[in-house]
């Protein structure tokens, strides 16, 4: 049975915007809980269901793999799901409640969302989904950008959710994290510029770093 990204004993790690095998294969030997894989596709960081359809196998079944959409078509989600490509869909578009609510009883899901003002943190509480991912507002690139945001934002959710486990994203990187954690106390963290090359590729020693220290500040 694979994990729970927000069961951990710790901190959980997710590894966002895997690319290639190579860079899923390094994301799951430095220790991360989880790795991203991103069907949308106007991300820089796509990748195709045929891709991960021959990377599956290859795969250890004990890291959860999450896929990330962006107001796609619900069956498409659920085939991914229902075939075992992934563990949990990640929403990170304009989903509502009620396409949430499709999966919520069947199925592991995440309802991302673009934080920029108090009335994100008003939207985010009113989400049906349990777990949410606090993210970077970007516009219509739906995350990804490297920026971090006000963190009050998320300290405010947290105060009005007290029992609902977030995800921390939006430009963490191994200069930030440690604070952020102790601040915040995350459920767990998503990274994926973070720990990434100039040519976009996930870079062996900041991933190890990144997990050292999300490690090292959840103890």
């Amino acid at each position: 049975m694979n994990p729970d990204l927000i069961s951990c004993d710790k901190v959980g790690v997710k590894i966002c915007g895997i690319q290639t095998l190579d860079d899923a294969f390094l994301s799951i030997e430095k220790g991360a809980d989880s790795i991203g894989l991103n069907f949308w596709n106007k991300s820089k960081r796509y990748v195709s269901r045929k891709t991960v359809e021959g990377w599956v196998d290859k795969l250890d079944p004990r890291v959860e793999r999450v896929g990330v959409f962006v107001n796609a078509d619900p069956m498409v989600v659920k085939s991914m799901l229902i075939d075992g490509l992934i563990h949990v869909a990640q929403f990170h578009g304009n989903e509502t409640n009620e396409y949430c609510n499709e999966f919520n009883d069947q199925f592991k899901i995440i309802k991302a969302f673009g934080v920029k003002s108090p009335k994100s943190v008003e939207q985010a509480t009113k989400c049906t989904v349990q777990t949410i991912l606090l993210d970077s507002y970007c516009g219509n690139d739906f995350g990804g950008s490297g920026h971090t945001f006000e963190w009050e934002f998320a300290r405010a959710f947290q105060n009005d959710n007290l029992n609902r486990p977030i995800i921390l994203a939006g430009g963490l990187n191994i200069s930030n994290v440690a604070k952020a954690i102790k601040e915040l106390s995350p459920s767990a963290v998503d990274v994926a510029s973070g720990v990434e090359n100039s040519r976009g590729y996930k870079d062996p020693e900041l991933v190890e770093r990144f997990i050292q220290l999300v490690k090292q500040s959840s103890n």
